[in-house]
């Protein structure tokens, strides 16, 4: 745990570099927690928004000129999620709902790293069949102009599609094996 969050430091401190004396400036503690909040705030907006379908909604969690990276081969895509349900490929007739678990937020003036992660559940149109997969993601947070926190920066890593329900004993979700 201790050298993620000395990683986490070292990307921090790297874009707080690139970012000018505004990102080096250090809030007090008390800042960091609020901004915190507000971010782990964001990621829970962002799950109900997904989850009901409100897709403007959900995008507001972007910032302007946002860069990410999602690995764009077939298994990590819809042909993927399919596959794993053992339906043809259709277009349209898919839909995912989301569980977040933050694992940890670092906050250093403007900036922020996030680690999380995620479990997507994909749901098919006229089929009892469900898919998941965790999504292992880090995102890097600015602080925006008129003071809301959005995601600038991104990378996923997730895990391939499997069947559900993957429940433990409990009824709980547990990692897809």
């Amino acid at each position: 745990m201790r050298s993620r969050a000395f990683a986490f430091g070292l990307v921090l401190s790297l874009f707080a570099h690139a970012g000018g004396a505004a990102a080096q400036r250090r809030g007090s503690p008390s800042d960091e927690r609020k901004s915190e909040a507000q971010i782990r705030k964001a990621l829970a907006d962002w799950v109900e928004a997904t989850n009901r379908g409100d897709d403007a909604a959900a995008n507001s969690i972007w910032a302007d000129k946002m860069i990410g990276w999602f690995p764009r081969a077939p298994e990590f895509g819809l042909s993927g999620a399919f596959a794993a349900a053992g339906l043809p490929e259709k277009k349209e007739g898919m839909r995912s709902t989301y569980e977040l678990k933050i694992d940890e937020v670092v906050v250093s003036g403007s900036v922020a790293s996030v680690y999380d992660i995620w479990t997507e559940t994909a749901h098919f149109d006229g089929s009892p069949v469900t898919v998941g997969r965790v999504i292992r993601g880090n995102e890097l947070w600015r602080r925006q102009p008129d003071g809301k926190w959005k995601i600038a920066r991104f990378v996923s890593a997730p895990e391939k599609w499997e069947k559900v329900p993957w429940r433990d004993e409990s009824g709980e979700h547990s990692q897809p094996r």
